[in-house]
């Protein structure tokens, strides 16, 4: 029995560095795909009793893509209320990471933010974005930071950008931060107005197969009353 404990232990302690890739900070995407053949799920709940979820595979060894989807009561007892449109979602790592240089990574995703229940102001869609991600080990396990700018082809007047850090802990766990400085949002919601979107997440995950995580979103309330979420990602073999 002891045997078996001390084993147990150790997947858990082994799971916090496992596996795959960061692919999102909270809200944002990172550098981050995966590997050909490889199926990723993502779904998030959103105020009230709505979500959003997307499939995306690895199609090239640098090359993943999929779809989005979702819709309004999906939960409860209401009845469900589709959105009207699939969203495409693609991401091209053309740089890998290096010890002294980040990994860079092109996409596209036209899913805008939907509005939710309490909400005031819904971000545009982030369109076409690169993103820059880096990571360094430390002795509890991994830390991370991101840079994205994007750039809409609905809004190019103005380009988007955000920041994000992770950190890996021990037994699987992990926490989260982005920050969109909504400088292509209203001028009313630029951060120097409003402070911007700023978004956290406590999660758990799995061997780098499942991510499960609570998220705080739009805490200092740019866009209206700040709200919780769960999120679930997964990731198998096609």
């Amino acid at each position: 029995m002891r045997s078996i404990a001390v084993f147990a232990v150790t997947l858990l302690l082994a799971s916090a560095a496992g596996g795959a890739e960061l692919l999102r900070t909270v809200s944002e995407p990172t550098a981050g795909i995966v590997a050909p053949r490889t199926l990723y799920i993502s779904l998030a709940t959103f105020p009230t009793d709505n979500m959003v979820f997307s499939v995306q595979a690895g199609l090239l060894p640098r090359l993943m893509a999929g779809i989005g989807y979702g819709g309004y009561n999906v939960t409860g007892m209401s009845r469900p209320d589709w959105f009207g449109n699939l969203y495409i979602k693609a991401r091209f790592r053309f740089l890998d990471e290096r010890r002294t240089f980040p990994a860079l990574a092109l996409g596209f995703d036209n899913e805008e933010e939907h509005s939710r229940g309490g909400g005031e102001y819904a971000r545009p869609e982030r369109g076409f974005y690169l993103a820059v991600s880096k990571s360094f080990v430390d002795p509890l396990g991994e830390s991370g930071f991101h840079l994205g700018a994007s750039l809409s082809p609905e809004a190019p007047e103005h380009a988007g950008c955000w920041i994000g850090v992770d950190k890996t802990l021990p037994g699987g766990f992990g926490l989260a931060a982005d920050w969109d400085l909504a400088t292509n949002a209203e001028r009313n919601y630029r951060f120097d107005n409003s402070g911007g979107f700023l978004n956290f997440e406590v999660y758990w995950q799995s061997f780098g197969q499942v991510r499960i995580g609570l998220q705080f979103k739009d805490v200092l309330e740019t866009g209206g009353a700040p709200y919780r979420a769960l999120a679930v990602d997964f990731l198998g073999l096609i």
